[in-house]
Formats: C-alpha cells, structure tokens, sequence
C-alpha cells in the first residue's frame, strides 16, 4: 500500500526531493569522466529507485570516488534517506511508483535551471505534485505544468496496436509495450534520449517498410529497448525485439519477415529502393529480447528486412537475445559502432542479398550460449540468387565463450556469400575460427568476390584453426580454410595469448580493449576509401589495440539480467 498521505504536504514535498536527488545523482554519474565511479559506467534509474541493494552499492562507490562533487552529491543522498526515513522506519519513499516529476533538476548536474528544493514549492506546486503522484499510482501518463514553469512528465506510457500518425516517445518517460505495436503508413516515431521502451512477454516494435523510426539517443541518454520484468529477473527471450522493414533490393520476388503471421501484409519487405531509410538507431541498447512465438521461431534483438543505406545505425547494442543479436534480410543499411553480446545463437546474421557497410563492430559470445559470431548466406534456396549477400566489414572483433563444452565458431561464410571482410581479430572460440561452406561459396573465393584480408586469431580453445573435413564431413568440395592466410605472414597471425584478458562472467566496456601487440597494426589492412568509412582505423580489431578508452564507455550495459 502507498504510504502518500493526502494531507500530508510535507511527507509529499520530501518523496519529491528525494527522487529529484536521485535523478541528479544519474546524470552526474552518467556524465561523469570514465573512472570516477569504479565499475560503474550507467545508473539504471528504475534499479536506483526500487532496489535498495543497488542504491546501497553505488552510493558506496561514490563516496570512494576521487571526484568530491560527486562525493558530496552521494552523502547528501544518504543524509537525506536517513531524514526521511526518521520515525518511519517501515516505509521508503521508493517502495511505491514515485517517478521523477522533471528532468532538468541541478545546473551543476545537467545544465539546467535548477528546482526549488525547499521543504514546499508554494501550495500551487505541492497540489501539483501531489495530483501527479496520485496519478502515476493509477498507471497513467500525462503532462502537468508546475509552479515552475517546467513541464512535468509522468511514467508509464502503454503501448498497443497500431501508429498510425506522426509519434513522439519523450524523454523521462518509459513506454510499455503491449503485444505486436506496428508502425505504419508513412508515420514516423520519434523517440527522444533517454527513454526507455520495455516490453511484455509477446511484444515488439515493428516498423513497417513505409515508415521510419528515428531513435536518436545518446552517449549520456541512450535509449534502452528492455525486458519488462525487474532488474535482477530480466532474461533473454523475456520480450521480441525491433523490427525495422524497408524498400531497399532483396532477392527474393516475395519477402515477409520471420515472426510475423505469414497472411500479415504488414510483414512484407523489400522493392526497389536502394536509398531508401528506415529510419535512425543511435546510441540505442536493445536487451533481453527473442520471444518464442513458437517452437524454434524466435524473434532476433534487432531485424532488418530491405532497409536501404539511408538507414543509419551507429553506436547500437543488442544483449542477451534468444536468437541472434542482428540479422539482416537483403537491403543495403549501414552498421557503424556496433556490438552484439549474449546472443543464444548468432551474433550477426545475414542473407536475401544484404550489401551493406559495416565498421566498428564487436561480437561477444556468452560462455554457455551462443553458436557463431557471424553466420553469412546469400540465398539457401538458390545459392545465386542476385542481388548477392556482398557486404564489406572492417574492424570487427568476434569474441568466443570460451567454454570447451559449447560449440562456437567465429564465422560461418556459406550458400553463395560475397563480401569483403578486413582486419578481423578472432579470439577464444572453441571449434574453427573460419568455416567456409558449399561449393558456391569456394566460387566466391576464387573469383576474388568474397575475400578476407587482415586476420588476426588469438587464444583459440584448441591447437587448430580450421577443421579437417574429409568425406561425408566435407562441404565445401576440399576448400582449404587455412589458404585464406598469406602464406608469408600466416603464422605471424596466429597468437596463442589471449588478447583480451577479463576472466569474469560480466564484461564493462574497458574489457573489449585488446592489449597492445604489434601485429594489430603491422598485419591491418587499409580500410576502404568513402565518407562511410574512418580510414584512420589502421589496425586490426573494432577497438585500437591499448587504447585508454573506447568507443563503448558511457552507453552500453552487459548486465547479465
């Protein structure tokens, strides 16, 4: 039972300084200088607010920081708790739906105007939030205006159905998704940083071919897709994932995406529209996805069908899904800092002629799930079918379990792939590092359209990279996999050391840094030419071998649930 008191205007003035204190304390730390609070690198406003195990840890960390704001910021938490909970030892201000009611709270914080955190805001501003209050325990979402001025805004927003116009998804707010929500038409769903999606058991997003989404987050704001179930509970599978359909070249005359009820127009993908854009996913994580719809037809963490390379998709984490993390059917969309971690089985997938870019990109197996890094097709009906799978990759790390008691291969290339793959640091896999498959693949390989340049293996489970295949076993006509390696640099790629030493079962961003070995550098190729590309990236792996920072700092989260 909520412990609000109606008459109570004090009581309610203090629950709303202390969530407002709290949602200062995530914005300080989530803008805070890497290291300033050991082992944390994103506060989960939800966990701070309903877990007190959680609270507790972080605000131990930060009185441990070097940084004496955020020291400071902490002990005004723990002094204000201890207030608020005088005489009242049986109640929390966070053991009921409180919400943040604004979110510019401290100029020192986030730039903003700071909010009157005197004992009462005026007898305006107290009914005000006290209405609020009222009405987030009943589920609803809507805009008041305090005695501020500012607009408050309330959680949780429920979504279902179809969007059919124009939508806009705002910051501070959390949006919960109910069954199968379709954008459609030419609607375009904007969603602002920092919000967050969750989604029920049998939810997704799916954004038809005629829409776009335009998730546009960032570092300190990432828009996190998750699992509607509490933190510490959340599982792969626990909701679907992101759908995003496009007009963009497949090779197949009818598309419909997997997952959806095949008599579903909605499904349908694919045209003629090598431009075209499904829309925008930026410093966006999508968690804990791959609902079974049913028996071994799960949905992956993120889907693209004949999305063209107007789609951008920069700085964008899947984690823990039940499938695979991305799989891309046809189109051309452009993957740029990209990581995938957790999926239960392939890391990147793609097929039906997908033509793409892709840099920047780590690929992170789970130790006791998982198959391949990157499982690559064109057709498997027709291994020439045209347009065909040709994308070009540079700068990829694929990373394995690490178990020997689970089978995991770093790349399966096969049915009549191209592409061109460069500097690709391959580690800690327990089968081959490469597995090429089918005669139409080999074909590829010979007519120079399928080409690997600038490999790197590190700390493999076995004293082999590539498997013997001899009769029935051999499927790809008695290809070598071991001739994809010059012959006058091949043992040079080979590093028995692990590059990448963390032991731990849950990985931070710092851990994806491999350390220095010359050979990074020495054996990378020079990245392709093109505004896509940063042709500075002369080395081999996602990640510049010793660096002091990377790219993943401040917005992803490996969380095991």
């Amino acid at each position: 039972m909520s412990s609000f008191a109606p008459d109570g205007q004090d009581d309610d003035s203090k629950n709303a300084r202390f969530v407002s204190l709290l949602w200062t304390l995530k914005r300080a730390v989530d803008q805070a200088p890497p290291g300033s609070v050991p082992g944390v690198h994103y506060v989960h406003f939800h966990a701070l607010r309903k877990d007190a195990d959680y609270r507790d840890d972080l605000l131990g960390k930060m009185l441990e920081s070097s940084d004496s704001g955020l020291r400071s910021l902490a002990e005004e938490v723990v002094a204000f708790s201890a207030h608020i909970h005088q005489g009242d030892s049986d109640s929390s201000p966070l053991d009921r739906d409180a919400v943040p009611l604004t979110r510019p709270v401290s100029a020192t914080a986030v730039g903003s105007p700071p909010l009157d955190r005197g004992p009462a805001a005026g007898k305006g501003g107290v009914k005000a939030l006290l209405l609020m209050l009222i009405l987030v325990s009943l589920g609803v979402g809507i805009y008041v205006a305090s005695a501020t001025g500012l607009l408050q805004r309330m959680i949780q927003v429920r979504v279902e159905g179809s969007l059919a116009q124009d939508t806009h998804w705002h910051s501070g707010s959390t949006y919960r998704l109910s069954g199968l929500v379709f954008v459609e038409g030419n609607t375009v769903l904007t969603i602002e940083p920092g919000v967050r999606v969750i989604g029920e058991p049998g939810s997704a997003l799916i954004v038809t071919r005629d829409a776009r989404i335009n998730a546009h987050g960032s570092a300190q704001d990432p828009i996190v897709f998750t699992s509607a179930s509490p933190v510490g509970e959340r599982h792969r599978g626990d909701w679907g994932g992101v759908v995003l359909l496009g007009n963009a070249p497949v090779n197949t005359p009818v598309a419909h995406i997997e997952g959806i009820d095949a008599g579903d127009p909605r499904g349908f993908f694919g045209g003629q529209a090598d431009s075209d854009s499904c829309g925008i996913l930026q410093y966006v994580r999508i968690e804990y996805a791959g609902y079974e719809i049913s028996k071994d037809n799960e949905l992956n963490g993120l889907t693209l069908g004949g999305c063209g390379k107007g789609t951008i998709l920069r700085f964008v984490q899947v984690h823990q899904g039940l499938d695979d993390g991305i799989e891309l059917f046809g189109g051309s969309a452009n993957l740029s800092h990209v990581v995938i971690s957790g999926a239960a089985d392939d890391g990147l997938d793609w097929d039906r002629g997908w033509t793409g870019f892709g840099q920047f990109i780590v690929i992170q197996q789970d130790s006791n799930a998982g198959d391949t890094g990157i499982e690559a097709d064109n057709l498997d009906s027709d291994h020439d079918a045209i347009p065909r799978s040709a994308p070009t990759l540079s700068n990829v790390t694929i990373i394995g379990g690490r178990n020997p008691a689970v089978g995991q291969r770093g790349m399966v290339l096969r049915r009549g792939t191209a592409g061109m793959l460069q500097n690709v640091l391959i580690t800690d896999f327990s089968l081959e590092a490469i597995d090429i498959r089918d005669r139409s693949t080999v074909e590829q390989i010979e007519q120079g359209a399928l080409r690997l340049e600038g490999l790197v293996f590190a700390g493999g489970l076995k004293d082999w990279l590539f498997e013997v295949e001899e009769g029935d076993g051999d499927d790809d006509g008695g290809f070598d996999e071991a001739s994809l390696l010059p012959v006058d640099v091949g043992h040079e790629a080979i590093i028995p050391k692990r590059l990448l030493t963390h032991a731990g079962p849950v990985w931070t961003a710092v851990d994806f840094v491999p350390e220095y070995d010359e050979r990074l550098v020495r054996l990378a190729v020079q990245p392709p030419q093109g505004e896509f590309w940063d042709e500075a990236a002369s080395f081999i792996g996602a990640i510049r071998p010793g660096a002091r920072t990377s790219w993943l700092e401040g917005w992803t989260d490996f969380a095991e649930n």
